[in-house]
């Protein structure tokens, strides 16, 4: 068994907190990008963010007794 990271330990509410301030993070500097990556850069986040929002995959945190979905 491997020991659980202090991120993975995390209570979810954090964990959605740590999602949404790095999905920001990666869009730093996006208007210089190509056009065609911007779009898909704000897809991505834009589905974490809905995610998160929504208490869904990839935002929740499963496989912790009393978190929920």
């Amino acid at each position: 068994m491997t020991a659980p990271t202090p991120r993975a330990a995390a209570p979810s509410t954090v964990r959605r907190q740590e999602l949404v301030t790095e999905a920001m993070a990666g869009l730093e500097g996006i208007e210089a990008l190509p056009l065609a990556e911007q779009a898909s850069r704000l897809s991505e986040t834009q589905l974490l963010l809905a995610a998160v929002l929504n208490n869904e995959a990839p935002a929740a945190q499963a496989g912790l007794p009393g978190v929920g979905r």
